[in-house]
């Protein structure tokens, strides 16, 4: 096997955005939903679309799919997201309550579960777009809107005009939010404008204008805004209830990557530096180091990153992934081999683990092993993997020696 073949699987890998996140195993894996006949089983975004095709009908099934879509491909950023939205709407009193802000419900043991997916998916992708908002609200002004008719035995014309007069009358932060969900992404910008200027806190809002003119591709306007955003956080008193997404550290993330798209990649180094400073968990900051120290060349510091960043977070298997990677193009097989393990033993599910863990044994003339990981490769990659044709060359290879 050519040293080449680990180096391309690498940046296949990178360029695919291969970050971070746990596949969050729960105690009792769900099964698998029922796709349309001809789906791919191996496809994370084929349970990502059935999902979306459920989750207003029938949440549980939906938060299922996205499940096994988290399961499949942990670099998913989508998914954890939307598994997020659809346990909101799996029991409708503490959605409404969540809507509304309630501080207990907000404080609760089980919405921070549940919005540590949102979390998560930040860390992946902090500038993902967030476009499941919209259908939340509306799942919420349906069933406002029913309350209020039970209540006040209202037709349907009269609750709708209840609610479009509260619409008009919103704030333009609320008006905002819902112009982002709806992709009205202009009136967005202009709303949270209008929002900031009469805010008294407003980090939170000027987070969501950064990330909106990062994605409209305005990276020196995101980077203006995320520069307040985190002075507005440093400013506020420790009491005042601060939700875990609007982090220090992830706008510290945000910002080192919006210097990158700006070619500052000093300034980038500064910021996931200094994301570290804010917190000495936050494993996403040495990944990226990681990326900008093989970026420079310097494997040593490279390696050094992804150690402390599997040190922080054992039982991640993107984690291990990346980390194997990096040990592979360095000649390291064996150490390679070790991480590479861990993470099939962590998600089994996860199919670019053993294509490495193939290339990595084939690199070691292990040719019966490395034999037997491309055939669990294929049992798992998607038939769109642009690693398939590869492994399955390698296979056929590997199996006339084998048989002789």
């Amino acid at each position: 096997m050519q040293r080449s073949s680990l180096v391309s699987a690498f940046v296949i890998a990178f360029l695919a955005g291969a970050h971070f996140a746990g596949a969050q195993k729960v105690r009792k894996e769900p099964p698998r939903p029922a796709l349309i006949a001809g789906a791919d089983t191996n496809d994370a975004r084929a349970y990502y679309a059935h999902g979306l095709s459920k989750i207003e009908r029938d949440p549980e099934e939906a938060g299922d799919a996205f499940y096994w879509a988290m399961r499949i491909n942990p670099t998913f950023a989508d998914a954890y997201y939307a598994r997020r939205c659809a346990l909101l709407l799996t029991d409708r009193i503490r959605f409404q309550q969540y809507m509304e802000d309630d501080r207990g419900t907000l404080r609760s043991d089980e919405i921070k579960r549940i919005d540590s997916l949102y979390y998560f998916s930040l860390t992946i992708n902090p500038f993902m777009y967030r476009g499941l908002d919209a259908r939340l609200f509306r799942a919420y002004l349906l069933q406002v809107g029913d309350d209020y008719a039970r209540r006040n035995n209202l037709g349907p014309g009269e609750v709708q005009f209840a609610i479009n007069r509260w619409l008009m009358d919103a704030s333009p932060s609320f008006k905002a939010w819902r112009a982002y969900g709806d992709g009205r992404f202009p009136d967005a910008l202009r709303l949270y404008a209008e929002a900031i200027k009469d805010a008294k806190f407003k980090a939170e809002l000027r987070a969501d204008r950064g990330r909106l003119f990062f994605q409209v591709g305005e990276a020196d306007s995101a980077l203006t805004e995320l520069t307040q955003a985190v002075d507005e956080l440093r400013k506020a008193d420790k009491k005042d209830l601060v939700y875990v997404y609007e982090s220090k550290a992830l706008l510290e993330h945000s910002i080192g990557l919006v210097q990158q798209r700006l070619g500052n990649k000093s300034a980038a180094k500064e910021a996931f530096g200094r994301a570290l400073q804010e917190d000495l968990s936050y494993f996403p900051a040495h990944v990226q180091l990681a990326y900008l120290a093989l970026d420079g060349k310097d494997t040593t510091t490279a390696l050094g990153e992804m150690d402390l960043a599997v040190q922080i977070r054992t039982d991640d298997p993107v984690l291990r992934y990346i980390y194997g990677y990096a040990l592979a193009t360095s000649g390291k097989y064996p150490e390679a081999e070790a991480q590479l393990r861990k993470a099939i033993e962590v998600d089994g599910a996860f199919a670019a683990p053993y294509h490495v863990l193939g290339l990595v044994l084939d690199g070691q003339a292990k040719g019966s092993e490395a034999l037997a990981q491309y055939r669990s490769f294929l049992a798992r990659a998607s038939q769109s993997d642009a690693r398939r044709k590869e492994a399955e060359e390698r296979v056929r290879e590997l199996a006339i020696k084998d048989d002789r």
